[in-house]
């Protein structure tokens, strides 16, 4: 937990995925999921992304999912 930033929210940081998920989470989650080529070797994710290599294939996909259906509405605002 890096803040307070989250109290009072109404997401909830600790759901990845469904309604009540945080956004950050999704998003962050996708970025490291595409962008592995180039950021993987780095030493100070090595931590992400062997959370990430825990996580089957279908919790990637729903993680990717969600996070492209924030971006697509905020592209259509």
């Amino acid at each position: 937990k890096m803040s307070e930033f989250c109290k009072g929210c109404h997401y909830d940081v600790n759901q990845k995925t469904g309604d009540k998920a945080c956004p950050f989470n999704a998003l962050y989650w996708r970025f490291l999921i595409k962008n592995e080529n180039k950021l993987a070797k780095n030493r100070r994710l090595q931590f992400s992304y062997a959370h990430i290599n825990k996580m089957s294939q279908a919790q990637k996909e729903a993680l990717v999912e969600q996070a492209n259906t924030y971006i697509d509405s905020l592209a259509h605002k």
